[in-house]
C-alpha cells in the first residue's frame, strides 16, 4: 500500500499487522478498562468492549468516497496480500502489546485488564472495506474455527463477496442515503451501478436472517439537513423492509476528522433528533426503539426485543494463540468456499462449524412483509 499513508496511519495509533491490515486500540476498549464506560456495543449486545479487537484487512481501499466520512481517503492496491491465519495471531498479538500499559495504571480495572489479555471478538471495521480483501472469507472461517466472534462492518458494495463468504456472527451494513440519487451525492461510489449493488446485498441480508445464517444489522449514518428528512424517513423505511435486518441502527454522522472539511458543525445531528427521526422510519418499517445510547447519538430498534440481542460470553472460549498453529495453518489451506454466480439465486453455506455456534432462529420469509 501507500508508504506514505501507511505513515499516516501509523501517527494515527494504527499498529500495521501485514502489508494492507492493521489494528488500532478503540477508545471504548481503553475506556472500559479505565472504568470510565463501554461501548453502546456493549449496551445493546452484550459484547465486552475490554476484550474486542478492533481491525482492519484493507486499511489501503475504499470503494466510495463518502462526504460524511472522519478519515483520510487513499486508495492503493493490495500488492501483497495477507495471510489470514498469520492475521489472526498478528492481531492478538498487537492488541496485547497495545493495551499492556495499562498493567501499571493504578486507576484501572484489574479484572477487565486481566480479562483482556483474552480477547473474543474481533470487530472488522476501522478502516477502508473489508470485503475488498480477496481472503476475507478464510479470515472469518478461521476466526469462527477458533472460536472468537466477528462483526463485520460493510457499505454492501460487493454482494457477490457477502454470498461467498462464510457468514460473520454479525453482520452489518452500513446505509447512509435513501435514494439513489442522495447515495450518489453522498457516498460517491466507485461503481456505476453502486445503488444497484447496496441493494443486492439487502436482498442477501434479508436471505441470511431467513436461513438463520447470522445476526444482522443495518445502520443509519445520519446527516442533518441533508439525509433526515421526512421524506428520507418513509424511503429509509423502504429499504429496511426490504433487508429486513434483526437489528436497526439510527446514528448521527460525527463532525470529526476530514468530514469537517465537506460539512458543517450543524450537519451533526442531536441525540433527541436521532430519536425523533428513528420513530419516524420505524413507524413505517415495524420497528421500535429498544436501546439507546447518548454519548454516541445512537439508537437500537428491533421489531421485537429479546434475550436474543445479547451474546452469551460465557459461552465463547477461544482457542489461544499458539495452542494448534500447525493445526490451524493446515485447516486454512484445506478450506473450500461454497460459490455461486448469482446472489441470491442460492442460499449461502456455512463452509465449517465454529467452536463458537449461534443458535439463530430462522425467520420465516413473510416476516418483513407483515
Amino acid at each position: 500500500m501507500d508508504s506514505a499513508y501507511r505513515k499516516l496511519l501509523e501517527k494515527q495509533g494504527y499498529r500495521f499487522i501485514g502489508e494492507h491490515s492493521a489494528c488500532k486500540t478503540c477508545h471504548y476498549t481503553a475506556s472500559s478498562i479505565a472504568g470510565k464506560g463501554s461501548c453502546y456495543k456493549q449496551k445493546f449486545y452484550g459484547i465486552q468492549s475490554h476484550r474486542c479487537v478492533q481491525m482492519t484487512v484493507a486499511a489501503n481501499f475504499c470503494n466510495m468516497d463518502c462526504v460524511f466520512c472522519w478519515r483520510k481517503r487513499n486508495n492503493s492496491p493490495f500488492g501483497k496480500i495477507d495471510d489470514p491465519v498469520e492475521l489472526v495471531d498478528r492481531a492478538v498479538e498487537a492488541q496485547l502489546k497495545m493495551l499492556s500499559g495499562f498493567g501499571g495504571n493504578p486507576s484501572a480495572d484489574r479484572q477487565k485488564f486481566i480479562e483482556s489479555k483474552q480477547p473474543l471478538h474481533f470487530a472488522i471495521s476501522l478502516n477502508g472495506e473489508n470485503t475488498a480483501y480477496p481472503r476475507l472469507g478464510e479470515f472469518i472461517s478461521e476466526l469462527n474455527r477458533r472460536g472468537y466472534t466477528s462483526f463485520l462492518v460493510t457499505n454492501g458494495q460487493l454482494p457477490e463477496v457477502l454470498a461467498k463468504i462464510p457468514p460473520p456472527t454479525q453482520l452489518y451494513i452500513s446505509v447512509s442515503a435513501p435514494s439513489e440519487d442522495l447515495f450518489n451525492g453522498v457516498d460517491k461510489p466507485m461503481y456505476r451501478d453502486g445503488w444497484q449493488r447496496l441493494l443486492r446485498s439487502l436482498d442477501l441480508m434479508r436471505q441470511f436472517r431467513e436461513q438463520g445464517k447470522t445476526r444482522t444489522v443495518i445502520r443509519l449514518t445520519l446527516v442533518k439537513g441533508v439525509t433526515m428528512l421526512p421524506q428520507c424517513a418513509q424511503q429509509f423505511a423502504a429499504m429496511i423492509k426490504r433487508g429486513n435486518p434483526m437489528f436497526l441502527e439510527c446514528k448521527s454522522y460525527m463532525w470529526v476528522g476530514t468530514s469537517r472539511e465537506k460539512l458543517e458543525k450543524d450537519s451533526m445531528a442531536s441525540h433527541e433528533d436521532i430519536r425523533e427521526f428513528a420513530k419516524l422510519v420505524g413507524a413505517s418499517c415495524g420497528y421500535n426503539l429498544i436501546d439507546e445510547q447518548e454519548e454516541s447519538r445512537v439508537v437500537l430498534m428491533m421489531q421485537k426485543d429479546g434475550p436474543e440481542r445479547f451474546l452469551k460470553n460465557e459461552e465463547i472460549s477461544p482457542i489461544q494463540i499458539g495452542e494448534l498453529d500447525a493445526f490451524s495453518r493446515a485447516a486454512a489451506t484445506e478450506t473450500v468456499i461454497h460459490r455461486i454466480s448469482e446472489p441470491v439465486a442460492a442460499a449461502v453455506q456455512n463452509i465449517e462449524q465454529p467452536l463458537f455456534q449461534l443458535k439463530m432462529p430462522k425467520q420465516p420469509v413473510s416476516a418483513a412483509t407483515e
